[in-house]
């Protein structure tokens, strides 16, 4: 499949592709998580049609709110629980969360991107 590109479609319709699904992170700043990163479980995010944001750390989970405009995105986690995490995945999937400016879709992969650097890569969960 090839890349195709979202800055053409509403709002409304970028909403519509990324909600409705579980997107699990499959890389933080260019670093494929292992099934040691995993341990405590996945990361991931869940984008609802009104702004809201859901997900896990691969710890903790959180619920906060998320900003489109073209292909410009800003995401915030808001709050969240506070477990123990003791290895560095949700550190460094929250560095990376909160340096995200914009986004591009390749085939089935969600690319959340700091200018033209990917920070995190995800696909949707399998159902």
């Amino acid at each position: 499949m090839g890349t195709f590109v979202l800055n053409s479609c509403s709002t409304t319709d970028l909403i519509n592709q990324l909600g409705g699904k579980e997107w699990n992170v499959k890389s933080i700043m260019g670093k494929t998580l292992t099934a040691n990163d995993l341990a405590n479980g996945t990361p991931s995010l869940n984008f609802s049609d009104n702004e809201k944001l859901f997900g896990s750390t691969g710890c903790n989970t959180f619920a906060g709110s998320y900003k489109l405009s073209g292909t410009s995105m800003t995401l915030e986690p808001g709050s969240m629980t506070k477990m123990f995490c003791p290895e560095r995945t949700e550190q460094d999937f929250l560095k990376a969360i909160n340096k995200v400016t914009n986004f591009k879709m390749d085939s089935s992969t969600l690319n959340l991107l700091n200018s033209a650097t990917i920070v995190m890569s995800l696909i949707p969960k399998a159902k």
